[in-house]
């Protein structure tokens, strides 16, 4: 696969504390990438880098293998990260609109389309300060659309939200990436989230990347396990599989097995 975005001992350094420190990440075409980290972890630091808002201190980012350049990517980006910049008073259409012909690209066709994609195609004349909180991160996402990206950042964009509109942005989110090929690096505080949609991982503590992980790994990783030993342990096997309907079932030796229970979060 495609690797589309990655960094090399990228460093961000304020006086003496480092926000970040030596952070490799890989992100390919295609992916859900999930950046996971605690509130201060350095997550909006390493998205600000990658988008440009600030600069490094040390370390390179590669688009698609090329050195980027600050301010000049090689790849389109959309982001999202911290305040949206909505405009209060205007429908969701014409802050849209207004931010389309900001960047030169005012297309109705494609404006309409976002609507329909982040569902807010029938809010009408409604303005954008009326919105629920769900509502205007939607909106705050088809803006960061407009330009039609390679890769789409986001940060912490389920922060406050219910349950119902965690769930509406993770269905909309795997619409976007699955419909319309947008890859998407997204940072939470909440693995568990993440977890139902990202297919790619990496850990963010202290200013560090950890480590980076497939959905694949975390999967097996969570595996855990009860060990049944029986002297009939074909009849106990037979029974847990026909009357309790269990089917990931190892046999470990003639008289033992092992119930392992996936962590599965479909």
């Amino acid at each position: 696969m495609t690797e589309l975005l990655s960094t090399a001992g990228l460093s961000k350094k304020y006086g003496k504390y480092f926000a970040l420190q030596d952070a490799d990440i890989h992100i390919h075409t295609g992916d859900i990438y999930g950046l996971i980290g605690r509130n201060g972890a350095g997550k909006t630091t390493l998205l600000k880098l990658i988008n440009s808002q600030i600069k490094k201190t040390a370390g390179e980012i590669y688009n698609r293998g090329q050195l980027m350049q600050f301010g000049r990517p090689a790849i389109k980006i959309g982001a999202l990260v911290e305040s949206p910049g909505l405009y209060p008073d205007c429908t969701a259409y014409d802050n849209l609109k207004y931010k389309s012909i900001a960047m030169g690209t005012s297309k109705k066709a494609y404006l309409e389309e976002l609507l329909k994609v982040v569902e807010l195609s029938d809010t009408g004349s409604k303005k954008a300060r009326q919105f629920s909180l769900g509502m205007k991160q939607r909106l705050s996402i088809a803006l960061a659309l407009i330009n039609e990206p390679d890769l789409l950042i986001l940060d912490e964009p389920i922060n406050g939200m219910d349950p119902q509109g965690i769930k509406d942005i993770r269905e909309m989110l795997t619409g976007i990436n699955q419909k319309m090929g947008t890859t998407i690096l997204i940072s939470s505080h909440i693995l568990d989230e993440l977890s139902k949609f990202a297919s790619n991982y990496g850990i963010i503590k202290d200013g560090k990347v950890l480590r980076e992980f497939s959905r694949e790994q975390l999967k097996e990783e969570n595996r855990s396990g009860i060990e049944i030993e029986s002297p009939d342990i074909e009849k106990a096997e037979k029974a847990l599989r026909e009357e309790m309907q269990l089917t990931n079932i190892q046999k470990l030796d003639e008289n033992r097995i092992i119930l392992k229970d996936v962590v599965d979060h479909y």
